[in-house]
Order: structure tokens, then sequence, then C-alpha cells
């Protein structure tokens, strides 16, 4: 029988952890840390670009199975007031280097939609997940809406996941919250069979 335990540690940050099994088998595990960073310092490349360049956090895909599990899109649900249009990019981070939102480690531009309000991070070409992978959203947000951006989330849409790493109820919602920065989620799925 599969049970749901959440923790919730509060020191230095916020930690939520959903154990879908009641052991600690962690062979798929996601961390999300909140982050925003302006990675942007020149106010005229901020006009020119239409926005300040937030790096708004990670997505951590961690496995220890032998498995291939494959990624090719991350549909990140808007949660909070309506937004006519957002800018968004996936980039990884290359393992023992510092983030750098180049080129070489852009994974893909975002699509938002404005009538489902949802940021769509299609890959231009699939990912093999390794040990660990971690992703950095990163969005171009117009002053006008950094407060509305700042006091909501994205939950990630839960079909988009790769099998192994998808909740087992669908309403467990995995979310990147904007306005909690300093906490971060773990989701731990069981092994499967």
């Amino acid at each position: 029988m599969k049970h749901y335990r959440t923790i919730f540690l509060c020191i230095a940050a916020s930690v939520t952890t959903f154990d879908t099994t009641g052991a600690d088998d962690d062979n798929f595990k996601i961390v999300i840390e909140p982050i925003w960073q302006d990675l942007e310092r020149d106010q005229s490349k901020s006009e020119q670009f239409g926005g300040k360049w937030i790096l708004a956090g990670s997505i951590t895909f961690e496995k220890k199975a032998k498995e291939s599990v494959n990624l090719h899109r991350l549909y990140l649900r808007w949660n909070g007031l309506q937004i006519e249009n957002l800018c968004g990019s996936l980039y990884q981070k290359t393992p023992d280097k510092e983030f750098r939102p180049i080129e070489a480690n852009l994974i893909c531009d975002g699509v938002w939609s404005k009538t489902k309000q949802i940021l769509m991070l299609t890959f231009d070409e699939q990912k093999t997940l390794g040990l660990r992978n971690i992703f950095y959203l990163v969005l171009t947000i117009p002053k006008e809406i950094e407060y509305t951006i700042r006091q909501g989330s994205f939950d990630i849409e839960n079909y988009t996941l790769p099998e192994p790493f998808r909740p087992n109820k669908p309403e467990d919602r995995l979310s990147l919250s904007l306005d909690a920065i300093g906490s971060v989620t773990i989701y731990k799925t069981p092994a499967h069979h």
C-alpha cells in the first residue's frame, strides 16, 4: 500500500518531501529551488530586451536507477494574476562549472500560451537524463509585471515529466514558488517495476 508523507522543516529553508513508498526510496527524485537572480546588471540591455533577465529557479532530476529516461519537454502552468505574455528559456548546467546562460547551455526557448497560462518548453532534442541533471529557468520580465511574477508560482504539468518522475496522484503538484525564495521542494518517486 502506498502512502504520502509530508515533512516541513523550518530552518534556513523550507523543504517539502513527498515520499510515495514509506521507505527512503529515492531512485527518482526532483528538486525544485527558486533563486531569483538578476543576470543582467546593465539597465540599457534590460530595456533593449524588454525586461530584466532573471534566473528564476532550478529543476534538478536525480536518479539512481540504471534505466534510461528521456526528457523532451516541460510545461510550467502559471499560478497567479493573469499574464499577457512571458518569455522564458531553459538552460542546462554543465557539471562542475558555474552556470552561464550562454547559447551552448540553451535547451530551448519557451512559448507562452496566454489562454492556458502555460510556459511551454519543448526541447529541440530530447535529453537522456543521467544521475543528476540541473536545468535553469530564465525569464525575461518587464518591469510592469515583476511584482506579479514574484507573487506567483509555476507548477510542472505532470504529464510532461518522464514516467518514473511523475507523481502517482495527479493532484500532487511540483511547484516553483517565486514568492518563497530560499525554499526547496524535493519529490521522490518509488522504483518502477
